[in-house]
């Protein structure tokens, strides 16, 4: 009997009733758009890749992905050494914080996804392109942890946070890339360096979970 893929369920509920191309950005982040990574097995890549080329996911293969994904997250916060992967809200909470946002604790999981779509992709987090918002949330700044958040947002008088207009949004990611990736790198150590390259998958992953919630509200 075929053991069932541990994952977050109410991830599996939100992506079985997604549209593919947005489960196919989750699968390129994964797999590295199909150049495989050194965690991951050769076999569940070419399971993914073959679903996306179909444009269909089924159960098995959504449950791999997020299982995976999951795991990843287990490198970015060090915790390598459960029975479980890591849970999603706590993957969220740790990637606002990566994002220097602010009361990460306290702030409902609404809110926090939010501002971290919101901070990274401005106004136009609905329409940028799959390739765009993937370089964002890899920036070599960003996966650093030197973003900070609340410089791309916009709050209200009554506190609700909006995003930059598209040009400012694109004004700051300019400057991010003029940020010497030397300069972090060497401030550093290994293990933290380590640290980057797992938020890299972290990040856009939770990031994706979160704009396709906020998509499926009518009024943002």
């Amino acid at each position: 009997m075929q053991k069932t893929v541990k994952c977050d369920v109410e991830l599996l509920a939100l992506l079985k009733q997604s549209d593919a191309k947005e489960v196919d950005f989750l699968v390129d982040v994964l797999t590295d758009n199909g150049a495989g990574r050194v965690a991951l097995s050769s076999s569940i890549k070419d399971l993914l890749l073959h679903q996306k080329a179909e444009e269909r996911y089924t159960e098995d293969g959504l449950r791999n992905l997020l299982h995976e994904l999951q795991e990843f997250g287990g490198h970015s916060v060090l915790n390598l050494f459960r029975n479980e992967p890591i849970a999603y809200e706590e993957l969220l909470t740790d990637v606002h914080r990566k994002l220097n946002g602010k009361d990460s604790k306290t702030k409902n999981i609404w809110q926090k996804e939010r501002e971290i779509v919101l901070s990274l992709f401005g106004d136009s987090w609905r329409t940028m392109a799959d390739h765009e918002r993937w370089e964002r949330c890899s920036e070599t700044k960003v996966v650093s942890g030197f973003f900070n958040m609340h410089e791309n947002l916009n709050v209200d008088e009554k506190g609700t946070v909006f995003g930059l207009s598209a040009a400012a949004s694109a004004a700051a990611f300019v400057a991010l890339r003029m940020f010497p990736p030397a300069a972090i790198a060497s401030t550093l150590g290994m293990a933290v360096q380590s640290m980057s390259e797992a938020y890299r998958i972290t990040i856009p992953f939770v990031v994706q979970i979160a704009r396709i919630k906020m998509m499926g509200i009518k009024a943002i």
